[in-house]
């Protein structure tokens, strides 16, 4: 009797364990349907997709002759489906606190890889130096990462940079 009883536990067991394996393998499954579904393979970025108004901050170090200098800035701006940017930022470079002009382009590759190339000028409209910035778009080209490639000032100095950015378009719904 106590045999039959161990058997019949062990047959209890296995069945409860084939159960839950059963359900979490149709889970698994489910979950990574519904991935792809949400995430398609033919999904591409253009210039013209991440179009709009945008927002940034950028953050890092400048690496002038003089020695390394933190730079952090935020800023606003336009980039419209023809590559075209335009905006305003207020940056920190060593405490000392300006707000400048942005004027440039930019390219979006299908991978959602792109360049973005600006000019950055006072108020008065001087241009202080040419930054490029090599970028990836997120979340639907709602959202950008980049990293610094160039900095050069107005006097044609190259200057290294290890500054970030991180951007997110400010009306993704529109």
């Amino acid at each position: 009797m106590i045999g039959s009883m161990i058997g019949s536990n062990r047959i209890r067991r296995a069945a409860a364990t084939l159960a839950a394996v059963g359900m979490l393998w149709m889970g698994s499954t489910h979950f990574l349907r519904a991935q792809t579904a949400y995430y398609p393979e033919e999904a591409s970025c253009s210039t013209a997709s991440v179009a709009g108004a945008w927002a940034y901050t950028e953050t890092g170090m400048v690496i002038p002759a003089t020695g390394a200098v933190s730079f952090n800035a935020v800023a606003r701006y336009t980039l419209d489906a023809e590559g075209n940017m335009s905006g305003t930022a207020t940056s920190s470079s060593g405490g000392a606190v300006s707000s400048v002009t942005l004027k440039g382009s930019g390219t979006v590759k299908s991978d959602c890889t792109g360049t973005l190339t600006v000019g950055v000028y006072t108020t008065a409209g001087t241009l202080l130096r040419t930054v490029t910035f090599a970028f990836v778009y997120v979340d639907n080209a709602r959202e950008g990462r980049a990293i610094v490639t160039s900095l050069v000032l107005a006097n044609g100095t190259a200057v290294p940079a290890g500054l970030t950015i991180n951007s997110k378009k400010l009306f993704p719904g529109r």
